[in-house]
C-alpha cells in the first residue's frame, strides 16, 4: 500500500467512526424522549462553579438529567417530583456553551439545595407547569 492509500483509509475509518457516533447519539436522544419531553439544560451542584452540559427529561414522577456526552439512557440524576420546589428565574442570561441563551434557577427540597439548573427561557413555563401541575393518579378523588 502506498503511503497515500494509508491515509485515505485511516481518514475513512475516522469518518466512519463520526458517523457512527453521531447515529449513537441521535438514537440515545429518540430512546430518551420516548419517555418524556426532553430539552437542553445545564446542571451546576452546590459548591461548584462548574456547569455541565446535559439533557432535562420530565416523566411522570421525577425530574432526570441525563450528562450530553454519556450513552446510558438512565440518568445521571434525578430528583423526585415530590417536595421539589424551583426558584423563579434569575434577571440576567447565562453564558453556557451549547445553550443559546439560559436562565438559572434554583432546584430545592427538604434537604436544602439541590441543584442549580440553567434553561432557555422558553422551557421554564413548562417546568414550573409540570411542577405544580398532579402527578398521575395524584387527587383522582378529590371532590
Amino acid at each position: 500500500m502506498s503511503t497515500l492509500q494509508v491515509v485515505e483509509v485511516v481518514l475513512l475509518a475516522g469518518c466512519l467512526v463520526v458517523a457512527l457516533w453521531l447515529v449513537l447519539l441521535w438514537l440515545r436522544r429518540r430512546a430518551l424522549s420516548a419517555h418524556g419531553p426532553v430539552s437542553p439544560c445545564a446542571v451546576r451542584l452546590p459548591g461548584s462553579h462548574r456547569w455541565r452540559l446535559g439533557l432535562l427529561r420530565l416523566s411522570s414522577g421525577q425530574l432526570d438529567w441525563f450528562s450530553v456526552s454519556g450513552m446510558t439512557t438512565s440518568p445521571t440524576m434525578s430528583w423526585s417530583r415530590e417536595g421539589l420546589d424551583i426558584s423563579t428565574p434569575s434577571t440576567e442570561l447565562v453564558s453556557i456553551p451549547g445553550l443559546m441563551s439560559a436562565v438559572s434557577l434554583t432546584l430545592s427540597g427538604s434537604s436544602g439545595d439541590l441543584a442549580d439548573l440553567a434553561l432557555e427561557p422558553k422551557i421554564y413555563p413548562a417546568v414550573r407547569s409540570w411542577l405544580e401541575s398532579a402527578p398521575p393518579g395524584r387527587g383522582v378523588n378529590v371532590t
